[in-house]
């Protein structure tokens, strides 16, 4: 976690704000919202920015290796209905209409902004620099879960 990008990516995703439903986005969210069992969290959610809480995600892509590289920081944003579990219909369901679109408008303008701001302030770049160094440590080397070994690639032969 490196706390200086993720505190100015959340300065911007404050900035530019929540995703705001229209009168036919209400209607959808409240059948999808019918159609869950326990949400974790309620129609309206959307809207608002959760208060900056320093958190470790997990999830399956390369972005826990790029951390390791380089300063890394991600966002997430309102693409579903409030409560809607990952990998389900309700998720493409929601993430193919309107209210997917407007949660990843909100997301690049959030990115957009804050990479900005990355690349105008020296200070922000050395002191998420600097963390990112101490998190990792001096002795850091990367190790490849391969090995030496080539990708077990034979697709193209």
């Amino acid at each position: 976690i490196n706390e200086t990008l993720a505190k100015v990516m959340h300065e911007k995703l404050t900035a530019v704000g929540g995703v705001a439903y229209s009168k036919d986005e209400e209607a959808f969210a409240n059948k999808i919202y019918s159609s869950f069992a326990n949400p974790e969290a309620q129609l309206g959610d959307q809207a608002a920015i959760q208060p900056y809480e320093k958190s470790l995600g997990y999830g399956s892509t390369d972005v826990g290796d790029v951390s390791y590289a380089v300063p890394t920081v991600g966002l997430r944003t309102a693409a579903w209905v409030p409560g809607t579990s990952a990998h389900s219909w309700q998720a493409v369901a929601a993430s193919g209409m309107s209210i997917g679109h407007k949660g990843a408008v909100v997301a690049a303008k959030s990115l957009t902004l804050t990479a900005t701001e990355l690349y105008q302030n020296e200070g922000l770049r050395t002191a998420a620099r600097a963390e990112f160094e101490t998190a990792r440590g001096p002795k850091y080397k990367y190790k490849s879960l391969l090995g030496d070994r080539k990708p077990p690639l034979d697709y193209r032969d």
